[in-house]
C-alpha cells in the first residue's frame, strides 16, 4: 500500500467504530465457491453494516489490495461498494492470511472505537512451495499477530468455507481476541453468515418475527425485513397493515427493495402502523431491523464462556439513548427469554436498579447456545437475539488486585472433580506494549498456583496467554483451555454504580391507568343494628347478591383499566417520541 493510501485510512473517526473485511481470491475458489456467491454475500454486509462506521473491504491472496474504504457507511459508499464488490474473483495462487492480517492491522485500523475484523478463506495458511515457510508464517500468526491483534482490542470473526480450511487456527483466532468462528458447508450459506457475523459485530434493533407476521409501533421510523428465499420461489409481497399489497414492482421513495437469487432485502420509511405480513415461505433466519429511539439494550455478552460461569443478563430500555425509569412504563412490559428454542421463562425487574431487568443463567450445557429476548409492552414489541458457546474451562483464574500498589496476581483453581491436580503445568505468556514478551512456569506452591504480573504502568496494557497440560484423574493426558487476559487501567477502576431516580413516595400508589390510589382506612366495618337473633337466610341472600353485583362491577372494571392501560401507554410512547 501506497503512504498516501497509508494516510487516507488513518485520517478517520477516531471514536467510531471500525469495521475490516478480509475477502480470500485465491484459486481454490474457483472449487469451493463457483457461482461467487461471495459477491452477494458481501453485499448484503454492505448493506447490513452501520452508517456511523470506518469500514475497509480487502481481497487478499498472495498479496492484499484495498477494494473499498469509507469513514463512514453512507448511502453514497455502499453504492460505491457494492458496484466494487463485483471485482471479487478467484485469481488468486497463494493464501497469505499472514499479510493480510499484517495490513489490516498496521494500516487498517487507525482509531479508537471497537474494532473487528471479520475473515473469509477457504484455506490453509499458503505462501510459498517450500511447505516449511507456510509453516513459519502460521506460526508467527500464532505467536506474533494473535497478541497484537489482542492488545489492540481487534475482535477477529472468522468464516471457514470447505473442509480442507485450516479450522483449528480460524477457532484460535476468534477464541483468544473474543471473537466468534462459523463454518460454511457450502457457499450457499454465506449469505446466512455473514449476516449472523454482521449482527455479531453491530447488533440491530430487531422486531418479533412469528408466523411471517410482525407488529410495527407508532416509534418506528423504518424497518428492513431480510428474507432469505428458495430457488425458484414466487415473488415476495407485502402486507400493509390496511391489507395493501406491496412488491417489487411496485415500490416507491419510501420503499427500497434490493433483490438477489437469494435474498430480498426490502426497507421501509415511515412505516404504517400495525400488524404487517410477509407473503413468502417461512425461513428461521429472517429478520425485521429496525430504526426508532425506543430500545431495548442488553449488557455485552462474551461470546465464550466457560461451564462453570454463570450468565448475568441486565436489560433496560432507553429513549434517544436514555434510560427509562418510569414505572408507569415499565410496569407494563413484559420481557421473556428462550434458549435454545425452549419454553420461555421470565425475566424479573432488578431488585436494586431501577430501570433494569436481569436473569442469571446457570448450569448451562456446553456448546453453542441461541438466546433470543422479547419485551412485549402490548403496543409496541422488541427482540434481540445472541448466539454464544460455552466451552469446558477445568481451570478458572482468579484475578487479585492491589490498588494502591498496581500490582495484579493471576490464582489458579484446579477443578480436582476433572483433573489431578499434582499433573498441572501453566505456562503463561507476557506481553506489554514496549517489552519483550516473556514466558513464566507457574508451579504449585503450598497448595496454590499464583502468578504475579509485571507492574501495570499508567496507560498501559498487559497481556496474558496461556499453555496448561494436565492429566484427568483417569490418568489421560489433556490440554486445558485457559482464555487470555488483557489488563489495563479499567481493572484499577472503582465498580460502576448507578444512581436510582427519584422514587415516588410511598403514600400513594399511582396506577398504570395514572389515577392516585390512597391507601385505605383501618376502621372496621360494623353490620347495621345489634340484633341478637340472626336472619341468616337473608343474610346468605344479601351477601350473595353482593358478590354478584361486586364480580360484574370488577368485570367492567377491568375492561376499562386494560382499555385505558392501552391508551396510556400509546400516549407514553407518543410523548417519548
Amino acid at each position: 500500500m501506497n503512504l498516501g493510501l497509508a494516510q487516507t485510512l488513518a485520517a478517520t473517526n477516531s471514536s467510531a467504530d471500525e469495521i475490516q473485511v478480509l475477502i480470500d481470491v485465491s484459486g481454490s475458489m474457483k472449487q469451493n465457491d463457483p457461482q461467487n456467491l461471495r459477491v452477494a454475500a458481501t453485499q448484503l454486509l454492505i448493506n447490513l453494516l452501520p452508517d456511523s462506521a470506518n469500514v475497509s473491504l480487502w481481497l487478499f491472496a498472495e498479496k492484499t489490495s484495498l477494494l473499498s474504504h469509507t469513514d463512514a457507511a453512507n448511502e453514497v459508499w455502499r453504492q460505491e461498494a457494492l458496484k466494487a464488490s463485483n471485482n471479487i474473483h478467484s485469481h488468486g495462487v497463494y493464501t497469505h492470511l499472514e499479510d493480510a492480517i499484517q495490513t489490516t492491522v498496521e494500516q487498517g485500523f487507525a482509531g479508537n472505537g471497537a474494532k473487528s475484523l471479520i475473515i473469509l478463506t477457504d484455506g490453509l495458511v499458503d505462501i510459498s512451495k517450500d511447505i516449511m515457510v507456510s509453516a513459519d508464517s502460521r506460526e508467527r500468526i500464532l505467536s506474533e499477530w494473535i497478541p497484537k491483534l489482542q492488545l489492540q482490542k481487534i475482535k477477529v470473526q472468522t468464516i471457514a468455507l470447505s473442509d480442507q480450511v485450516d479450522k483449528e487456527l480460524l477457532d484460535k483466532l476468534a477464541y483468544d481476541t473474543g471473537g466468534w468462528s462459523e463454518t460454511a458447508q457450502s457457499a450457499d450459506q454465506l449469505q446466512r453468515l455473514f449476516l449472523k457475523t454482521a449482527l455479531k459485530i453491530a447488533p440491530k434493533d430487531l422486531l418479533p418475527l412469528e408466523n411471517n407476521t410482525f407488529k410495527v409501533d407508532s416509534g418506528i421510523k423504518e424497518f428492513s425485513v431480510l428474507l432469505f428465499k428458495q430457488k425458484n420461489a414466487s415473488p415476495t409481497q407485502l402486507i400493509q397493515p390496511d391489507q395493501h399489497k406491496i412488491s417489487k414492482t411496485g415500490v416507491s421513495d419510501a420503499i427500497s427493495w434490493l433483490e438477489t437469487g437469494g435474498y430480498d432485502l426490502i426497507t421501509v420509511k415511515q412505516p404504517m402502523a400495525g400488524q404487517w405480513r410477509i407473503e413468502a415461505a417461512f425461513d428461521p433466519d429472517n429478520q425485521v431491523m429496525i430504526l426508532t429511539d425506543l430500545k431495548l439494550q442488553l449488557n455485552e455478552i462474551a461470546s465464550t464462556i466457560g461451564d462453570k460461569q454463570p450468565l448475568t443478563l441486565k436489560l433496560h430500555f432507553t429513549e434517544q439513548d436514555k434510560l427509562i425509569s418510569r414505572a408507569d412504563f415499565l410496569d407494563l412490559v413484559n420481557l421473556t427469554l428462550n434458549l435454545d428454542q425452549q419454553p420461555p421463562v421470565g425475566i424479573e425487574p432488578s431488585g436494586t436498579e431501577a430501570g433494569f431487568f436481569s436473569k442469571t443463567l446457570e448450569n448451562l450445557a456446553i456448546g453453542r447456545h441461541a438466546l433470543t429476548i422479547v419485551a412485549d409492552g402490548n403496543t409496541f414489541k422488541r427482540e434481540i437475539k445472541q448466539d454464544f458457546e460455552v466451552v469446558s474451562a477445568p481451570i478458572t483464574i482468579e484475578t487479585l488486585v492491589d490498588n494502591a500498589s498496581r500490582d495484579v496476581t493471576l490464582k489458579f483453581h484446579p477443578d480436582i472433580a476433572v483433573l489431578d491436580a499434582s499433573s498441572l503445568s501453566i505456562t503463561a505468556k507476557i506481553t506489554q506494549s514496549g517489552h519483550e514478551p516473556e514466558s513464566q512456569i507457574i508451579m504449585e506452591q503450598d497448595g496454590e498456583w499464583l502468578l504475579k504480573l509485571p507492574r501495570l504502568a499508567q496507560g498501559g496494557a498487559i497481556l496474558v496467554n496461556f499453555d496448561a497440560t494436565a492429566k484427568n484423574i483417569d490418568g489421560s493426558s489433556v490440554s486445558p483451555v485457559l482464555g487470555p487476559i488483557r489488563l489495563d487501567d479499567d481493572i484499577f477502576a472503582p465498580a460502576d454504580t448507578v444512581s436510582p431516580p427519584q422514587q415516588v413516595p410511598n403514600a400513594a400508589m399511582e396506577t398504570a391507568s395514572g389515577q392516585t390510589v390512597e391507601s385505605e382506612s383501618n376502621n372496621p366495618i360494623t353490620p347495621p343494628g345489634s340484633q341478637n337473633d340472626t336472619n341468616w337466610g337473608l343474610t346468605i341472600g344479601v351477601v350473595l347478591a353482593i358478590n354478584i353485583l361486586l364480580c360484574g362491577i370488577g368485570f367492567v372494571i377491568y375492561k376499562l383499566l386494560k382499555r385505558s392501560i392501552d391508551n396510556k401507554q400509546q400516549e407514553l410512547l407518543e410523548k417519548l417520541g
